[in-house]
């Protein structure tokens, strides 16, 4: 549908461009340096990790043992890339689907807030700077986790359904396959979520086109989406027979558990404007810009006659408000909402008079608000890289890398005792964790050649372990759960001689 404003005069290419590579440049260095000791990043990691080391291709854990509770698309997805990198640079194969996700949303948007302001680059630089130009998403492009996945999944779904509202044409079989294709691939990343942020948004907008008068091309038929809820239920009842634990900590906890409320709440509960807050500060000045098209009486009455602009709307809120209505809220989950809400600002912004908001050019006000996002996301992306240089947040992934090239592929006889952070199993090439009394034994009867364990257990087992050469530590980092000792098989005779004749050593071997 076309705006009936008057044509605007496109911002420089040059300035496009230098936004749009500025954004880029954010998603490639905002988590240098890499590690994956927060934001339960090593589960993610270890999915795809075991997938290679084990060969569990449907069904996952966690490094601590545990059932994995996500599905397992993504982890097939670094599996690959993996294999087709050599068998090198999981760092990479693990980052790989959450930048191409972020960058491939931020083409679609560029795209389609062009299209949406009758091809001028002022609609594509606000739908992608909002998108881009955040505290949030150069956050999550390269965290190996499966938020910007999902997102680019549930927005292909929504934004297919967009297309058939802008054309007003029947749905073509082809079409129907993609969404449902969409839809599955969105319940294997993680779980049935796709539903609360596209069906609800579908519900609204069927009875508002009914009540205005307005065409509905939205809804590609029941089977579109229950097939791949049958497929995701396949998988799951599988899951359920094979593991007990799966039901238990899939179902109940991490499914069930988000409704959960009071003192038995199994997660963090919010109140329910959370996330309307956090979007609202976090977006600025994006969303300023929105609140001002709001204010204006056309683009009010737009929403009556503008599909385009009403569909837009109904994904946005109806995702929000559900979302808004589920007790267990984190910020990162409410990130399918951002993509359709930065279409929705240009869809309104094309409906203030002359394109102008109290005498200001959108073209003005698209420029500015470029500049504003551009200088507090920069500022913030640089406080952080700084705080993660100086506060060495890569130390324990280097001295995990240490670790793996000095046991050179003899993982068998390496023996890793948990300090509560699980990427280190990733750094050393490890699947499980061995417990302090096990790990103390294989050592005494020789079955292992090293040692990785924290500095605190160290400290209290260290006459038990000698002789040893201690080939590497790393301190406890700010925000990781240990220090940690490497210790190997002292290579000294006299070492080895003075420990056979300690009665000590001696009893302690007899115990």
């Amino acid at each position: 549908m076309k705006s009936a404003a008057a044509p605007a005069r496109d911002l420089s290419p040059r300035f496009v461009r230098a936004m749009i590579g500025f954004i880029v440049l954010l998603f490639l260095v905002r988590n240098l340096p890499w590690h994956l000791d927060n934001y339960d990043q090593a589960k993610q990691a270890f999915t795809s990790f075991e997938m290679v080391q084990e060969g569990n291709l449907w069904f996952q854990h966690t490094p601590s043992g545990r059932v994995a509770t996500k599905p397992p698309l993504a982890g097939w997805i670094s599996t690959g890339l993996y294999f087709l990198m050599g068998g090198n640079w999981w760092d990479v194969a693990w980052r790989i689907p959450p930048l191409a996700s972020a960058l491939l949303l931020l083409w679609l948007l560029w795209r389609s807030g062009t299209a949406l302001l009758d091809g001028s680059n002022i609609g594509g630089l606000i739908a992608a700077g909002a998108f881009g130009l955040n505290a949030f998403s150069p956050r999550l492009a390269t965290l190996v986790r499966t938020d910007m996945m999902l997102t680019l999944l549930i927005f292909l779904t929504g934004w297919l359904i967009w297309k058939k509202v802008r054309s007003g044409e029947p749905w073509s079989a082809r079409e129907r396959w993609m969404l449902c294709l969409l839809v599955l691939g969105s319940m294997l990343t993680k779980g049935p979520i796709a539903y609360a942020f596209l069906l609800p948004g579908l519900v609204a907008f069927a009875f508002l086109t009914k009540g205005f008068r307005l065409a509905n091309h939205s809804w590609s038929g029941w089977w579109t989406w229950l097939l791949p809820l049958l497929a995701f239920g396949a998988w799951a009842w599988i899951g359920m027979r094979l593991s007990p634990e799966f039901y238990d900590q899939v179902v109940q906890k991490e499914f069930l558990g988000r409704f959960t409320v009071g003192e038995k709440a199994v997660h963090n509960n919010q109140i329910v404007l959370f996330y309307l807050g956090h979007l609202l500060l976090r977006l600025a000045p994006w969303s300023l810009l929105l609140l001002a098209c709001l204010a204006v009486k056309e683009v009010r009455a737009a929403f009556r006659t503008d599909r385009e602009l009403l569909w837009l709307a109904c994904w946005t809120l109806g995702g929000l408000i559900f979302m808004s209505l589920v007790p267990s809220k984190r910020f990162d989950r409410i990130l399918p909402v951002v993509p359709p809400l930065c279409m929705l600002i240009v869809a309104m912004a094309r409906h203030l008079p002359q394109l102008h908001w109290r005498g200001t050019p959108l073209r003005k006000l698209a420029m500015w608000s470029a500049v504003i996002a551009c200088l507090a996301s920069g500022a913030y992306a640089g406080a952080e890289l700084w705080k993660n240089v100086r506060d060495d947040q890569g130390g324990l992934a280097r001295f995990g890398r240490q670790v793996a090239e000095h046991t050179d592929g003899r993982a068998d006889r390496l023996a890793v005792i948990s300090g509560k952070d699980e990427g280190l199993l990733l750094y050393t090439n490890q699947t499980r964790f061995t417990r302090t009394e096990d790990a103390i034994d294989q050592w005494r009867s020789n079955a292992i050649d090293w040692l990785v364990l924290p500095l605190k257990v160290y400290e209290k087992e260290a006459e038990k372990l000698a002789p040893f050469d201690k080939i590497a530590e790393v301190p406890k980092l700010p925000e990781k759960g240990s220090g940690y000792a490497f210790l190997g098989r002292s290579r000294s005779p006299a070492a080895h001689e003075e420990h056979k004749q300690s009665p000590l050593e001696g009893e302690d071997l007899n115990k």
